[in-house]
């Protein structure tokens, strides 16, 4: 069996030195990271999980919780994260919170920390555990927190849609339905909020009870919210600029205006939100403000590792909102 002593005497390293770099630590030289790295491949090293986590009372191990990865948004998300955990030489467990019954169903008992999104029910348990939340907007909860920009970006999206023009927006993806799993808790209304204020900051007309225009959060619900905007056909669509609150929707609000007769941008403009790969190659391309995913992953990992290798500081609770990119693309371009 090739050990960590084969693979430092190969890369000109101690063991200590291979090991430190194949878990990605950070104080090792990014070159001499690579020669480690190039040694254990020549030689077909592989981590012994069993003897690592013995040695150091770790596992190397992160629990990704999430209520489930149906749809881009969360599947994109799990893979940054998984990415992430790659990259800093441990593993990714992804658990569903659907499915979780007690403490026992949960695999933090293997894992050295969690990062938990859309999972209200494993609270307790990441109280008491290194964890940090995403898309949390409950400010009560003691937890480590990374936030889209959810206020930022859907008030960049309004002043996008003002700038090109629009003097009568409306806000697509109020789904006040608490069944319907995909929907993060917290983030909707936030978006919805922002949007509305910069709309009325803007010295516009918006009325909430018209203009919040209803649908599930999916691409099901854009495509039948714009089929309903679409019904009395181009002179009668009353908006010139749609925001919906995200990705999804507004894909399926493309489609929807389309089945209908109304062509976008010409007869209105429509913005999405979270910047998901799909959105380059609707018809028209898809404006879009973009979430720095990989961010969210990176500060997530960042705050969750210095509560698993430090767990006797007392760290105050941390609340971060990464950053975000508009996409101009054909939707908002006439």
């Amino acid at each position: 069996m090739v050990t960590l002593k084969d693979v430092g005497e190969l890369a000109g390293v101690t063991a200590t030195t291979a090991s430190a770099a194949l878990r990605g630590k950070d104080y090792v030289k990014p070159e001499t990271m690579q020669r480690v790295r190039d040694a254990a491949r020549k030689l077909g090293y592989k981590t012994n999980l069993s003897g690592r986590s013995l040695r150091s009372g770790r596992s190397d191990t992160i629990t990704f919780l999430t209520s489930g990865i149906e749809g881009d948004y969360f599947s994109h998300l799990a893979m940054c994260v998984a990415e992430e955990v790659h990259e800093r030489g441990s593993h990714l467990l992804i658990e569903l919170s659907r499915y979780l019954t007690d403490d026992n169903d949960l695999s933090y008992s293997f894992s050295d920390g969690i990062i938990a999104i859309n999972a209200p029910r494993a609270v307790e348990i990441l109280k008491r555990h290194p964890a940090v939340l995403l898309e949390n907007y409950d400010t009560s909860l003691p937890i480590d927190t990374v936030n889209a920009p959810s206020a930022e970006g859907s008030r960049a999206a309004i002043r996008h849609l003002i700038a090109r023009g629009c003097t009568r927006i409306g806000i697509v993806g109020d789904n006040r339905d608490p069944k319907n799993p995909n929907i993060i808790p917290g983030s909707r209304d936030i978006r919805m909020r922002a949007a509305a204020a910069e709309i009325r900051a803007a010295g516009l007309e918006f009325d909430e009870k018209r203009d919040f225009i209803k649908c599930s959060w999916s691409i099901d619900g854009g495509i039948e919210a714009g089929q309903r905007l679409a019904k009395k056909g181009r002179q009668g669509l009353k908006y010139d600029g749609l925001y919906c609150l995200n990705d999804g929707i507004a894909i399926g609000m493309l489609r929807g205006l389309a089945d209908g007769g109304v062509h976008v941008p010409d007869d209105v403009l429509v913005i999405g939100f979270d910047g998901l790969g799909q959105g380059a190659y609707t018809v028209p391309t898809l404006t879009t403000v973009a979430t720095d995913f990989k961010g969210m992953a990176n500060t997530a990992l960042t705050l969750l590792m210095r509560r698993i290798e430090q767990p006797d500081k007392d760290y105050f609770p941390q609340t971060v909102s990464v950053g975000y990119k508009l996409i101009e693309r054909e939707s908002t371009k006439r």
